[in-house]
């Protein structure tokens, strides 16, 4: 959809009230659910014509006693998550530089190497601390969390899937940071981070930095008492192996294919190539992306094997990135037929535009910028 940010977060906020307020809903999610916060969007060239880059809004249900600030994943019709968000990891943030907008603060000792963050996520997460509820509270994220009293038996929980699976735990770390964030988990009962099919936002110095503050909770997504603190994701989904050097690498083989003559077609290999080299360049100097703790799913193929045409590949790219999902977890399906082949149609649009990026990123490296 497009229009300017409030317009937008109205149509969504009607959208979500009465999906919360549908009796399977409720049932499924075990009792009531209601918007407390938002939706706010975030959109980097405002107008009547421009979509949403960032949206994000929080959920809260007494029978659960639980807060859960929902984030958007990307947007396949915004230029901007494409290009500055999911794709800028040639460049990384120191974490104590990242996120100019809160306190000062440095991090806990024992970590090593220094932990830093993709400038794209923490461009994104900077949005997210930016934004406003302008329909309701009039607050951000930070001011409204403050605001809320009698949370020492209430459950915070932060959740995203694919770009919101890295801005989620990111986003968390950040408010939650020991070493000066502007809040403490103490004041919770639980503070937990739900991420899903999220690629890498940062170093091992991250990783160990959020498992220190997230412990891992639970080994199993699917059994009690599930799984909190680590990303889950789909084993044949090619979005989580970004941005892990070896893992990129093997995005070309997750699939049973047979190409014509028995080449990976060019455009795959130099997509690799490029998300290989921007990952690269972004992991130099504070070493390379590693992963957060995580639990692999094992995935299921869908459709005809083995794939011979680029078509048939992305097509299931896209099929382990969004369906997938919700069969594994067993949720109502929100995306529409339609939606779902124009979502696929951008991805491979967005995979295009990883081997014009690599250039770029090198020339960047090359002059200090």
């Amino acid at each position: 959809m497009q229009g300017d940010t409030r317009t937008l977060a109205k149509a969504l906020q009607t959208q979500l009230s009465s999906f919360l307020a549908l009796p399977d809903v409720q049932k499924a999610m075990g009792g009531r659910w209601s918007l407390v916060w938002g939706p706010a969007v975030f959109e980097t060239q405002e107008s009547a014509t421009s979509y949403a880059d960032n949206v994000m809004y929080v959920a809260a249900s007494p029978d659960q006693s639980s807060y859960v600030v929902a984030i958007a994943g990307t947007n396949m019709h915004s230029d901007y998550d494409k290009d500055q968000e999911d794709n800028g990891v040639n460049t990384t943030k120191l974490w104590t530089d990242a996120f100019p907008g809160l306190p000062s603060y440095g991090v806990p000792l024992g970590i090593n190497p220094w932990p830093v963050v993709s400038t794209g996520t923490a461009l994104g997460v900077n949005n997210l601390l930016g934004m406003t509820d302008t329909l309701t509270t009039q607050k951000s994220l930070l001011d409204f969390l403050r605001s809320l009293s009698g949370t020492k038996t209430q459950t915070l929980i932060f959740g995203g899937h694919s770009l919101g699976g890295a801005l989620a735990p990111t986003l968390a770390l950040a408010l939650f940071n020991p070493s000066g964030g502007p809040l403490h988990t103490r004041d919770w009962n639980h503070v937990h981070v739900l991420p899903v099919a999220g690629p890498t936002p940062g170093n091992k110095g991250l990783s160990e930095f959020f498992q220190k503050v997230f412990p891992p909770v639970g080994t199993d997504a699917f059994q009690p008492p599930n799984a909190w603190n680590q990303n889950i994701w789909n084993r044949l989904d090619a979005v989580p192996h970004a941005w892990v050097v070896d893992m990129l690498k093997r995005i070309p083989t997750l699939y049973p294919a047979k190409w014509e003559g028995d080449q990976v077609p060019s455009d795959i290999t130099k997509a690799v190539n490029g998300a290989v080299l921007a990952s690269n360049l972004g992991g130099a100097l504070p070493g390379p992306y590693t992963q957060l703790p995580n639990i692999q799913a094992q995935g299921t193929l869908h459709g005809p094997m083995p794939i011979t045409t680029e078509e048939q590949f992305f097509a299931q790219v896209a099929y382990q990135h969004l369906d997938a999902y919700e069969i594994l977890f067993e949720v109502q399906a929100l995306v529409s037929e339609g939606t779902r082949s124009a979502l696929q149609k951008n991805l491979k649009r967005w995979w295009d535009s990883l081997p014009r990026m690599a250039p770029r990123d090198a020339t960047r490296a090359a002059s200090g910028s």
